[in-house]
């Protein structure tokens, strides 16, 4: 597991949490028995028809809504929505996909959706395809958004983990046209056949599922651009996201009863000191799948006196196609990997699709590509992405056909679907909207290149203004082109030259690889728009941010330096202690994954 994923930052905890998670319910987390011991809330009930489900009937499908009471009580309820397969035929069965939404976003309750998010991220969830196609669907609002009651507590595994269980319990006791089949253990060989669907928060409740299901139904998982850990995912080294805190919280500024006391509580403090604070960061770590397979317990579940019911037991075997983008700058292309490597081992069809669609591309956090140049700030940086990459083409396929054959395979048993679609090697890399390459892993590290001390560019400036960048060459493409795909790696040494025995404080830069071309416009590109920030003077051993990228013969590869960065970073880079100007030697060894000259995948 990537080192990086264990540095998390508790102010963005808290912040991310408050961002991404509306507020939690009027019973207290620490009103639970904790200490990793419980089970989730409510599933061990035997559930009754409730007369919402409507007996099979051949012919046309249909779509109606339901609302399910949750196991939580104080009266909260579960709106969902269910699309039955497009045609009906009550002499055969269907497998069922639970579909979730985003953050803040209503479920879909229509297979022509009008939520501006939900159309956003169409590809990584095709309703209308799956129903098309013979599945049937349970579209289920996410706790406190859309018609759901409760307060959202980030995908906590004690409080939307109990809903999630509680609404698959309610389809099999109502919905009489369900497919049934051994589970992928071999244990159950009367096992729901059952898919999940969707994207970034909607890709976070498939792996709560997976993890806390005490009957272990998934087969199929389809998670898209989600996380693995929040704690990396908002504080990456131990510095807030602080862009993407505003951006997300904007969302729901307008409902501020949904944010859940804790999160509230912690969150001045967050943004107002950027320290790491354990109570928010035992929250963060809690409510993803890395807590269930690093196998580390945490201490608490918002704030003192709480404690997690459940504790960090492995996840069981699964299938799962994980769609992501490296040029999502919220969960990266690292988040995918931590994923697939817990979920490989168990034996599942496991697998990575990538495309050029991520959180780069819902407006929340503005990425202007080439027009940066025309911008003041950080003059001669362009920024990628540009908004107008939007492709979601790897290997010749669309995520909709990757997604229709890998259910189809896992659910349906189409044998081959999955192979004769994606091809048979596990991981395709989107390297832009018309160029990938196939892989049998993700590399770590790779060829070093060597900054010495006095090497040009690897000095920048702190604490002064945000146009403070400077570039360390690394690399000439000669003869042919070379594939830059997988997770760079740093090992450094940070020094301020005017004060050289100073260590650790809270001096913040960021460190990206750049890319300059030989032909077209002449500033350095930041691969992928991806930092990775080194928090304190001394010694940093890292994994950078993940990057996809083809550099042509004359290109250069560089690391570039930056002494802020307002994209993603708009105070944090300024942060020193006490507030003045800090001159910051960045001396070690960068590794870049080159693979050589990979010839484009352009068919499964």
């Amino acid at each position: 597991m990537n080192a990086d994923f264990k540095q998390a930052c508790a102010p963005l905890a808290l912040a991310l949490a408050v961002l991404l998670a509306a507020c939690g319910d009027s019973s207290k987390p620490g009103a639970l028995p904790g200490g990793g011991s419980g089970t989730v809330i409510g599933a061990g009930e035997q559930l009754k028809p409730d007369g919402q489900g409507r007996p099979c009937r051949s012919g046309l499908g249909r779509t109606y809504d339901v609302t399910i009471p949750s196991p939580l009580g104080n009266g909260e309820t579960i709106a969902a929505t269910v699309f039955e397969p497009a045609l009906m035929d009550c002499s055969k069965k269907y497998p069922l996909v639970l579909a979730a939404a985003g953050w803040s976003s209503p479920r879909q309750t229509s297979l022509v959706p009008t939520d501006p998010q939900t159309i956003a991220f169409l590809p990584f969830a095709p309703l209308d395809v799956l129903v098309a196609a013979g599945y049937g669907v349970l579209s289920v609002d996410n706790r406190a958004f859309g018609q759901s009651g409760g307060r959202a507590r980030l995908q906590d595994p004690d409080y939307e983990g109990a809903n999630v269980v509680r609404a698959v319990d309610w389809a099999e006791a109502n919905l009489d046209w369900l497919a049934y089949g051994p589970s992928e253990d071999g244990s159950d060989p009367h096992n729901l056949m059952l898919g999940s669907i969707g994207p970034s928060y909607g890709g976070a409740f498939q792996h709560m599922l997976l993890a806390i299901d005490p009957k272990q139904r998934l087969d199929a998982i389809v998670p898209s651009v989600t996380w693995h850990d929040l704690s990396y995912s908002l504080a990456q080294g131990g510095v807030l996201k602080e862009q993407w805190l505003h951006g997300l919280h904007d969302q729901v500024k307008d409902t501020p009863e949904k944010l859940d006391p804790f999160l509230l509580q912690l969150m001045d403090q967050a943004f107002a000191d950027n320290r790491p604070d354990q109570q928010a960061l035992d929250f963060l770590r809690y409510h993803g799948l890395g807590y269930f397979c690093g196998g580390r317990r945490v201490a608490t579940n918002g704030g003192s006196g709480t404690a997690p019911r459940l504790a960090p037991r492995y996840p069981p075997k699964v299938n799962a196609l994980y769609i992501q983008s490296s040029r999502d700058t919220i969960f990266n292309l690292n988040e995918a990997l931590a994923n697939y490597e817990c979920l490989k081992p168990n034996g599942g069809d496991v697998r990575i699709f990538t495309d050029q669609i991520g959180h780069n591309s819902t407006g929340l956090l503005v990425q202007l590509g080439v027009l940066a140049f025309a911008f003041p700030r950080d003059p001669g940086i362009i920024y990628q992405p540009d908004p107008t990459s939007t492709g979601v083409l790897c290997g010749g396929t669309t995520t909709i056909q990757a997604v229709l054959a890998f259910f189809n395979e896992h659910l349906k048993g189409m044998g081959g679907q999955a192979d004769q679609v994606l091809g048979t090697q596990p991981i395709c890399l989107s390297l832009t909207a018309v160029d990938s390459v196939k892989v049998d892993a993700i590399q770590r590290g790779g060829r070093g290149f060597d900054i010495a001390a006095d090497a040009p560019g690897n000095t920048v400036t702190v604490g002064q203004d945000n146009s403070q960048t400077t570039t360390v060459p690394l690399l000439t493409v000669s003869d042919v082109s070379n594939v830059l795909a997988g997770i760079p790696t740093l090992d450094v040494t940070l020094t301020d030259p005017d004060n050289p025995s100073a260590r650790g404080g809270d001096t913040i830069i960021y460190v990206g690889i750049g890319q300059k071309h030989l032909l077209g416009l002449t500033p350095w590109d930041l691969v992928d728009n991806q930092l990775t920030p080194l928090r304190g003077l001394g010694h940093h051993r890292v994994e950078m941010s993940g990057v996809l990228e083809r550099a042509q013969v004359g290109d250069q590869l560089g690391l570039m330096i930056f002494g802020a960065n307002d994209n993603q970073y708009p105070t944090a880079g300024l942060t020193v202690v006490p507030p003045h100007a800090v001159r910051v030697r960045v001396q070690g060894t960068v590794q870049l994954p080159l693979l050589g000259n990979l010839l484009p995948a352009l068919t499964p």
